[in-house]
């Protein structure tokens, strides 16, 4: 991971808790993920600079999820970008994540706030189960029965979900087929 998408996964998150007032960092994985789905399926591109797998409760941003489980003993970079700008809201709600500055949008691009807005209004008050049945969708389906190991959520299968038509669909392989090219 890049240092900007250290500081770009940090913003989205920034974002999120500023919109909520914090949430526990299952909603905020969830949030990303269902915004993610949208940006895709409109737009072709990805927000979250992190791959999701497909996990037992739902998809979750893989180095996001290490990095906010280290936040206060942090050893990773992104982990130490998290710290210097989220903390768990304590011991009453030691899952929840709250804001420790504003998001810096500059990092944003209109289209990303966009389908973040509507993932925060949406999913922000649904419960963990509500949010549990509906991140089991075909994409994490799919990734969960892989049989060679690698539960990684395909960016068009989460674009599949939301009705992406074919040139969509065309486009967003061609994207990660240059992505993995420059890699």
């Amino acid at each position: 991971m890049t240092n900007y998408d250290s500081k770009k996964l940090a913003e989205l998150v920034l974002y999120i808790l500023g919109k909520t007032g914090g949430v526990d960092y299952y909603h905020a994985f969830k949030i990303l993920y269902f915004a993610e789905m949208k940006h895709l399926a409109k737009w072709g591109s990805r927000i979250v600079p992190d791959e999701f797998c497909a996990l037992k409760y739902g998809p979750v941003p893989t180095q996001l999820y290490d990095a906010v489980k280290e936040l206060n003993r942090p050893r990773m970079e992104l982990s130490e970008e998290l710290s210097g700008v989220i903390q768990f809201a304590g011991e009453d709600a030691p899952n929840v994540l709250l804001p420790k500055r504003e998001a810096d949008t500059r990092f944003l691009s209109k289209s990303e706030i966009e389908a973040l807005d509507q993932s925060i209004d949406e999913n922000k008050s649904l419960t963990f189960g509500q949010l549990m049945s509906k991140s089991h969708d075909k994409a994490w389906e799919e990734a969960s029965r892989r049989e060679n190991g690698t539960n990684v959520i395909s960016p068009i299968s989460m674009a599949k979900v939301l009705n992406a038509d074919e040139a969509m669909l065309e486009y967003i392989e061609e994207q990660m087929q240059i992505d993995s090219a420059l890699k």
